[in-house]
């Protein structure tokens, strides 16, 4: 590990990142200083702004990755570096005006009805009612799930805070059902190894399993099933 990337982390890790964010910063200015063939540290601001140009052009990539870079490059340069960010030569990219897809009602219930797997089930199931964000959802445990309450504690989420969110009656119940069958040692939901929680590429196989076999064909996006407002269940209750 270079004396840069070792300084890079340990600052984050003082000011409590999140270990997604660290290691997003992290690739995005070692990418940068591979781009380049030197240490990102020898830069000037105009070999930023080209290669920010670059992974926007010429490469494409996504509103997403093009704002985690900017975000990776600033602290590198405003937080380790100790220089000033100019603003005028590298802006923070726009967001594209446009709709996401999103899922109506009666597709989630669908997608949810046509998942077989009970432990799948309990899974799309909460993120839906919840909105859970994926690093939330895979580090439950099950005492967070709060029955007396009908609520579901939510340890050290965004912003390394914990929140509670609502459960209704018919997700407990499936939950109660999951339980029964799978008995998972620490983690809600455990992956192939016990004790050590379900990861995030799991989620989203499973999620995207669960949509072309429920028939929709839309590149309907993980993030976008969360944040639909679960009317539907709090009907039933």
């Amino acid at each position: 590990m270079t004396p840069l990337r070792k300084q890079m982390i340990l600052w984050m890790e003082r000011k409590n990142y999140s270990d997604s964010t660290i290691k997003c910063y992290v690739t995005t200015v070692s990418m940068l200083g591979r781009y380049y063939g030197k240490c990102p540290s020898e830069l000037s601001e105009e070999e930023v702004a080209a290669y920010l140009n670059y992974i926007t052009k010429e490469r494409g990539y996504s509103y997403g990755s093009i704002s985690g870079a900017h975000s990776g490059i600033k602290l590198l340069w405003k937080q380790i570096l100790d220089r000033e960010w100019n603003t005028k030569l590298l802006p923070r990219p726009k967001r594209p005006k446009q709709l996401p897809e999103i899922l109506s009602l009666q597709e989630v219930q669908r997608l949810i009805e046509v998942t077989r797997n009970r432990k799948h089930k309990a899974i799309l199931g909460l993120l839906y009612i919840t909105g859970l964000r994926m690093g939330e959802l895979v580090n439950l445990q099950p005492s967070d799930i709060d029955s007396q309450r009908m609520v579901v504690r939510v340890r050290q989420g965004k912003g390394k805070k914990d929140r509670y969110t609502r459960l209704t009656r018919s997700m407990l119940a499936q939950l109660r059902e999951y339980w029964k069958c799978y008995r998972p040692e620490k983690y809600l939901f455990e992956g192939m190894i016990s004790g050590q929680h379900i990861s995030g590429s799991s989620v989203q196989k499973i999620f995207h399993r669960s949509r072309k076999r429920a028939g929709i064909k839309r590149q309907v996006g993980y993030m976008y099933y969360v944040i639909v407002l679960p009317l539907i269940y709090w009907k039933q209750e």
